[in-house]
């Protein structure tokens, strides 16, 4: 119940619970133990739904084996209620360590934005001279297909490449990001001013990043995900 009252955890499943019981608290439990008591104490979330495993996606036509190989572009929409204004969450994660590399809320999605949302990743991860043959990856749309974008990416020696239309599953990583944004973020809030919104979004990626724990990268943050393999290299 501790678990499921926090700000970071209050989302997470059995799976999730299981891993902090026994990473922080250093119980030995079975996760169907732990989720017969959270069913018992009303603790499972009624509104997610199992989601069936895909067998093979489209878009994986590279093997990723390590952080800064590829990243996914993408943009959500958000309303401002004290300015009827629709505020433009431009994100880049990393698909292998799952980590929000770069992310900024603006009043409009251009080129322009997307060339800076680019440029703070690869200062964020230190390879602004250096990308190594770094991929990103975006849908059709205007802003990442403007001359301003694909100006940038070749200056700093990024490979663009644009997903089918209509082709969602290709850049599955930050769309399941921005579901988390949504759900754990977004949904029942109400933004009075853009610097309301990038607050909130702000301190979300910060605990995403930091504090949220993934299953698919072994039960830890992307943080630490990507610290522990940068060591290895």
């Amino acid at each position: 119940m501790k678990i499921k009252s926090q700000k970071t955890s209050k989302f997470y499943g059995y799976k999730k619970v299981t891993a902090v019981l026994r990473n922080n608290y250093n119980i030995k439990i079975n996760k169907k133990k732990v989720r017969r008591l959270m069913k018992n104490l009303n603790l499972l979330d009624p509104n997610r739904k199992r989601t069936l495993k895909r067998v093979s996606r489209v878009c994986e036509s590279r093997t990723i084996i390590k952080s800064n190989q590829l990243w996914q572009m993408d943009i959500k929409y958000a309303f401002i209620a004290g300015t009827k204004r629709t505020a433009y969450i431009t994100s880049i994660i990393d698909v292998f360590d799952r980590e929000l590399v770069s992310t900024s809320i603006d009043l409009s999605a251009t080129g322009e934005v997307a060339k800076k949302v680019l440029i703070k990743g690869l200062y964020s991860r230190g390879i602004k001279d250096n990308p190594n043959g770094l991929v990103i990856r975006t849908d059709n749309g205007s802003q990442f297909i403007s001359g301003i974008f694909e100006k940038s990416c070749l200056d700093e020696k990024v490979i663009h490449e644009r997903i089918p239309v209509k082709s969602p599953n290709y850049n599955a990583f930050i769309e399941s990001y921005h579901r988390y944004l949504q759900d754990e973020c977004l949904t029942g809030s109400i933004y009075w001013s853009l610097d309301d919104i990038r607050n909130n979004i702000n301190d979300f990626v910060y605990r995403y990043n930091n504090e949220r724990i993934h299953s698919s990268i072994g039960y830890v943050t992307p943080h630490e995900y990507y610290l522990k393999n940068l060591m290895c290299v």
